[in-house]
């Protein structure tokens, strides 16, 4: 009896030792035509083993690869596709860089430096001042909603200046009003919602009895 421990390894295990050792013999045919021949058999028997490979892009060429890699690039044919290049499938990935900028303050997230950057560069002074009254609002609902941090108008005025290099400049009476605005706006959405929501609770058990189990 032979073990698998005793035989060797499989290249592409998703395919089987029986398909590996089928592209072996394919690959010790003598004839050329023959060999190509054969090889688009295996290329179905493939498809048949791995149903899934059809669902990725390219996928014939996917599977001639596998080919010539079960074959250890040995298989010399006239395929549809261009044999690979073992330097091409070994070479490793490009190294993706981290982002190293440091956040100043954590607790708003690291978009809230992209768009103050943005702000800064807005020439309109009209159009900048709803930028920065925008800003102010976000960092103020962020704050308070997503990190439990009460932070007074104060300290939001400071924390927008130091963002920004001392660029955008806010009151913090100003600050308060749109606060206010917010909360207000937000208000008026939960009390819409409630009554949006009671009217079709009373329009459905409308005409239901006491007795009604649906």
């Amino acid at each position: 009896m032979e073990y698998n421990t005793q035989r060797p390894g499989l290249i592409l295990t998703e395919y089987g030792r029986s398909m590996q050792k089928m592209v072996d013999k394919v690959t010790s045919v003598p004839d050329r035509e023959l060999r190509s021949r054969l090889s688009m058999n295996l290329i179905n028997v493939m498809i048949n083993l791995n149903p899934g490979i059809k669902d990725l892009d390219n996928y014939k060429q996917k599977l001639w690869d596998h080919l010539h890699i079960m074959s250890g690039f040995k298989l010399d044919i006239d395929g549809p596709f261009p044999k690979p290049e073992p330097e091409e499938l070994n070479r490793k990935p490009e190294t993706i860089p981290y982002n190293n900028v440091r956040i100043k303050f954590r607790f708003y997230g690291r978009n809230l430096q992209y768009m103050v950057d943005r702000a800064v560069k807005v020439e309109n002074s009209e159009i900048r001042q709803s930028f920065i009254n925008m800003i102010a609002s976000f960092m103020t609902n962020s704050s308070r909603n997503w990190n439990n941090e009460n932070l007074t108008p104060e300290m939001i005025t400071e924390h927008l200046k130091t963002l920004s290099g001392n660029t955008l400049k806010l009151n913090s009476e100003d600050l308060n009003i749109h606060v206010e605005k917010d909360i207000k706006r937000n208000k008026n959405h939960f009390r819409q919602g409630n009554n949006r929501n009671n009217k079709y609770r009373n329009k459905g058990n409308r005409g239901r009895g006491k007795d009604s189990r649906y």
